[in-house]
């Protein structure tokens, strides 16, 4: 049984496994309690961290999670403490820093806070400051080139990004595109505007739409959980009006290797990744927890299917 928030879920989450298993067939991969215990585990923890956005954006913030040369810089609350000021941009701006470097488990946000605050030497890379003086940025890169080689100089990316590049051209060149795609119609509200005549105010297929178009951006584009992570992040903080309607599962590594393992088991891949795609859809209208968490809790749970991890980045 699982403690703490969202715990009473728990009885729930086995009860929607097994409605899914007699209306549909066994999950093969689900072949002990021990491994059913385990993934009701993980789609708790995940439940969690989403909740645990919400409640940051609606709390007190101190406007020192704002300073990358602060201790207690924090580029997700930054994020949410420019939303809410009304700061629009700004808070966009933040939470791709927050989405590009991570939080790595030894180094925190410390590669976010050196990049963002010039390794202690130089200006505060803002929305706006970084949009006026963008070749500087690439000079600041450049002259920290041997910091940004060394990770314990320069931190490290999160897990989620951890074949991210560090070197100044990889880094310069993932802030131009995205500063482009940002402001391409003025500003995210603006193209979400541009969606909504397009495409109406749905907002799954205004998220789709999102997820589509930031595959321009260098980093983001080649593979799906940068952009996941990051249009998931813009809905919980609701500086966009999206959430996910799909797991995305065309171009996923964990989030497929858990697809396959809970709907296959150890046969292998019996089901093509639209098939499984569809299979988790469908297993979330029996759970109804939402893509991302779904996404999420299988992701981890493939990793430890026996034993439950408290993932965190």
């Amino acid at each position: 049984m699982a403690s703490g928030m969202h715990r009473d879920r728990y009885d729930e989450l086995l009860a929607g496994l097994a409605a899914f298993e007699n209306d549909h067939g066994g999950l093969l991969g689900l072949t002990t309690d021990a491994k059913r215990d385990c993934l009701c585990k993980q789609i708790i923890a995940s439940l969690r961290r989403i909740e645990w956005v919400l409640q940051v954006k609606s709390g007190d913030i101190s406007p020192d999670r704002c300073d990358p040369h602060s201790p207690i810089f924090d580029p997700l609350r930054a994020a949410a403490y420019y939303g809410q000021l009304g700061h629009y941009d700004q808070a966009v701006w933040m939470t791709f820093i927050q989405t590009h470097f991570g939080k790595n488990e030894r180094f925190g946000w410390k590669l976010a806070a050196n990049v963002y605050g010039s390794f202690g030497a130089g200006p505060v890379w803002t929305f706006e400051y970084y949009g006026a003086h963008r070749a500087e940025f690439e000079r600041m890169l450049r002259r920290n080139a041997l910091n940004l080689a060394d990770k314990r100089t320069s931190g490290s990316f999160s897990n989620h990004r951890k074949f991210q590049g560090r070197k100044p051209d990889h880094i310069a060149r993932t802030f131009s595109t995205f500063y482009d795609w940002q402001t391409e119609f003025g500003s995210l509200d603006r193209r979400i505007r541009e969606i909504h005549r397009n495409s109406g105010q749905e907002p799954t297929s205004t998220f789709d739409a999102l997820y589509r178009s930031i595959g321009a951006v260098y980093g983001f584009g080649s593979g799906r959980l940068g952009r996941f992570d990051l249009l998931c992040m813009l809905g919980k903080l609701e500086l966009a009006p999206i959430v996910p309607g799909s797991v995305y599962l065309a171009n996923a590594t964990g989030p497929y290797q858990g697809a396959k393992l809970l709907f296959c088991g150890s046969q292998g891949p019996t089901l093509t990744r639209t098939q499984l795609q569809s299979r988790m859809h469908l297993l979330d209208d029996y759970l109804r927890i939402g893509k991302q968490a779904i996404e999420d809790s299988i992701c981890n749970w493939q990793k430890s299917p026996r034993r439950f991890v408290n993932y965190r980045g």
